[in-house]
């Protein structure tokens, strides 16, 4: 698998979590394993490769860059590291298990033409959503487009994803984003007219680690992207 599939992290301040992600994948997938990319924008002391050098030996490439280049950045890069076909995203504090069933998802990928896109769930959570406009609020609510099986349509999904890496690199994560990226990449992805489901019966462990010093809400990163697309306000209901 490993020249066809890149596995991609983006990682800061959380080397331990990224750690257990990188042996996470390499107990799970064995020799049936995807290329692993890590991308480290952290402070020196608490870079990936200074805290987990075995880990570090673990993984196929390590970029690392000047400090706090954001989520959407470091993503774009890892993007534009490699050329699998396809690509797996996680966060760095998700790792891979025997429900995960990796290779599995990423031929369920393959094996749908009219799926860019398929994520699993995160623990049990991160069901398919659908994103409505009226022009001035967007709407991000559960519900599905249609159903086969164990996959669902939708529009909006979690973080924990296989996708087509040229479908990606077309739409791209807003680097003016550090935080609230997350929405404006999948309304986008709607907007372009991205396939995008997740398979209920897949799914990444997921115990959530704050990065020292993290600021999760920032209101100015909302606005910017509110003012982007002309909106007054996101909705989670």
């Amino acid at each position: 698998m490993r020249d066809q599939v890149t596995f991609c992290i983006k990682t800061i301040h959380r080397p331990q979590c990224c750690a257990a992600l990188v042996r996470s994948i390499h107990e799970h997938c064995g020799s049936n394993r995807p290329a692993i990319h890590v991308l480290d924008d952290g402070k020196p002391e608490l870079r990936f490769s200074a805290n987990c050098p075995a880990e570090t030996g673990m993984v196929d490439e390590l970029i690392e860059t000047e400090y706090d280049i954001g989520l959407s950045a470091g993503r774009n890069r890892l993007l534009d590291s490699g050329n699998s076909p396809t690509v797996v995203f996680t966060d760095d504090d998700h790792l891979v298990t025997a429900r995960t069933r990796l290779p599995e998802l990423v031929d369920k990928l393959k094996r749908n033409n009219d799926i860019d896109l398929l994520a699993a769930l995160s623990n049990n959570d991160e069901r398919p959503r659908l994103l409505r406009s009226n022009g001035t609020r967007l709407r991000i609510h559960r519900g599905s487009l249609k159903q086969r099986g164990s996959i669902r349509w939708c529009h909006y999904v979690g973080n924990c994803f296989v996708a087509y890496r040229d479908i990606l690199q077309a739409i791209r994560w807003d680097e003016e984003l550090k935080v609230e990226e997350h929405w404006d990449f999948f309304w986008r992805c709607k907007l372009a007219g991205v396939n995008v489901a997740v398979d209920v019966d897949h799914s990444f462990k997921h115990e959530h680690v704050d990065p020292p010093g993290y600021q999760r809400h920032r209101p100015q990163f909302l606005k910017r992207g509110l003012d982007k697309h002309g909106l007054e306000k996101v909705i989670w209901r």
